[in-house]
């Protein structure tokens, strides 16, 4: 309940600056604790990412990945999508 109490004042938990990989953040639109300005913050957050898609899913409940199954199928289409996405290299030196 606090780090919920700090979120919603608007205070980061953590830095998400330091993620490189590919980055799915999915949000169900029945989530009351998942809001659009908290997706937001975190894909300006996530900048060294190799990118960021956030995506909502429609109806969905805080529990996408055990919901009904057309919007559980579409969580994992998306996750899927996103997996298969080549990885981002790094320059060696």
């Amino acid at each position: 309940m606090a780090d919920s109490f700090e979120l919603a004042s608007g205070r980061k938990l953590w830095d998400a600056g330091p993620i490189t990989a590919h980055v799915l953040v999915i949000r169900s639109g029945n989530d009351f604790w998942s809001r659009p300005e908290d997706v937001t913050t975190l894909a300006q957050g996530l900048w060294q990412a190799a990118s960021v898609r956030t995506i909502t899913i429609p109806e969905a409940t805080q529990y996408v990945h055990l919901d009904r199954q057309e919007r559980r199928s579409s969580f994992f289409a998306e996750v899927a999508r996103t997996l298969a996405q080549p990885a981002k290299t790094q320059a060696v030196h």
